[in-house]
């Protein structure tokens, strides 16, 4: 099984290590596409008429370059967008969302792929109001694709999949706690869209709403995996978005309870707002079916410590998923990364952490059989978006020949570990054969 970079002109001058879509295997990886062609800013036909700046919407207009973009990618690759099976979507002009959806109905029609979309605080290009990234397949003549939707689970309002089915793999939208159902709260207070049953009041000091909203959007996933054919145990990836991390304590004691022996990899980053009030945690996920013969391989390289919450990755196949990376180990944060007492803008923040991320990434991969040349998909979560060019360097020096689907998301944060500025999500793809 092979790997190929597939790039289009429009990142002819992007500006770090990146390839827009890495083909590896029969799965094809959508890195951060948004309407930009990296010299000049927005392509100049998606950009409003500065005369006639209300003739359209920016995001719609906007969208319509990124689809383009994403089909020709696809088409180099030997598919195309109707075999997308996951979407994310980020954007920090939420309030024009509505205007995403139209465009991309153009596209993405019968069997759309799993979807989250979630509100950030910035992209890397200031006037870009959505960024893209998600996985397709490059179909086979014995295998179909199949869109879920689980009789007993809230019908979402904005007309995509549950999850998608492909052979042996599921991939899950974002689960949040909500039935869809909008409701106003207590006297006096703002509308939501979570059950009765999920609420905690406040009258009352009892319950705690990131267990309840967590344990809810697992019940979802649950609910959507059962319907493909799997259940919960066969989750090999999680995706978790906190919109405070100071809920993190409770979310690991939920996760605790539902993956009491084998914890899948696992990604927490904070985001600024989700598409649905009153939601504070989502979560979406890839497993495996339960007739499925591939062996999931949990991960650990000896010389890493952090997480301790997951195994530093599981290995399915040729892919291998990673847990969350953030620049620190169990209980410390390495001298060289922390602010200087004195002087605080003397460390080169994004330089260090990069280098600490890379490094563990590189014997996690090698624990897998492989290295840090086969990341194939790569999210970099910024609290602060002025650390990324510290970033550059180490990037250049360890992804010298294989560039990786990058994606760059600007969040409010604060991270987990709040004093840090990047927090990861990575893929590899490390067939049998790669390294003899």
């Amino acid at each position: 099984m092979s790997r190929k970079s597939i790039t289009s002109n429009e990142f002819a001058a992007v500006p770090f290590p990146c390839t827009p879509a890495v083909q590896a295997g029969d799965w094809v990886f959508i890195g951060g596409l948004m309407a930009v062609d990296w010299k000049s800013g927005i392509i100049s036909e998606r950009k409003t008429d500065q005369d006639f700046p209300n003739n359209d919407y920016p995001m719609s207009m906007q969208t319509e370059g990124i689809y383009q973009i994403l089909t020709k990618l696809l088409n180099k690759a030997g598919t195309d967008v109707s075999n997308m099976v996951r979407i994310d979507q980020f954007t920090p002009y939420h309030d024009q969302f509505r205007h995403y959806l139209p465009i991309r109905d153009k596209y993405l029609l019968e069997g759309r792929p799993a979807s989250t979309a979630l509100a950030i605080n910035n992209l890397m290009n200031q006037d870009a109001q959505i960024q893209l990234d998600g996985i397709a397949i490059i179909p086979s003549k014995d295998i179909k694709k199949e869109a879920i939707n689980a009789p007993g689970a809230p019908t979402p309002r904005a007309g995509y999949s549950l999850a998608i089915r492909y052979g042996d793999w599921i991939w899950c939208s974002g689960s949040s706690p909500t039935d869809f159902k909008s409701r106003a709260s207590y006297p006096g207070g703002k509308g939501h869209a979570q059950p009765d049953d999920i609420q905690v009041d406040p009258n009352f000091w009892y319950g705690s709403e990131i267990e309840k909203q967590s344990s809810y959007d697992l019940y979802k996933l649950k609910l959507y995996l059962e319907s493909a054919n799997s259940k919960l145990e066969n989750i090999v990836k999680l995706d978790v978005y906190l919109t405070d991390t100071k809920d993190y304590p409770g979310l690991l004691k939920v996760l605790h309870n539902t993956f009491p022996k084998n914890m899948p990899a696992i990604t927490i980053v904070p985001i600024d707002q989700m598409g649905i009030g009153g939601s504070r945690v989502e979560i979406n996920c890839i497993a495996l079916t339960n007739d499925s013969k591939l062996k999931p391989e949990i991960i650990h390289a000896k010389d890493v410590t952090s997480p301790d919450y997951a195994p530093h990755g599981v290995k399915v196949g040729p892919y291998l998923f990673l847990s969350g990376r953030q620049a620190s180990d169990i209980k410390t944060i390495p001298e060289s990364i922390k602010p200087h007492i004195a002087s605080p803008y003397v460390t080169l923040h994004g330089k260090e952490e990069m280098k600490k991320i890379l490094n563990d990434t590189n014997k996690i991969c090698q624990a897998a059989g492989g290295n840090i040349e086969d990341i194939v998909k790569m999210q970099i979560f910024a609290s602060n978006l002025n650390s990324i060019p510290g970033a550059i360097e180490p990037m250049n020096d360890v992804f010298q020949s294989k560039s990786p689907a990058l994606s760059i998301i600007g969040v409010t944060g604060p991270h987990v570990i709040p004093s840090l500025s990047f927090a990861t999500n990575l893929i590899a793809y490390i067939p049998e054969d790669s390294h003899e």
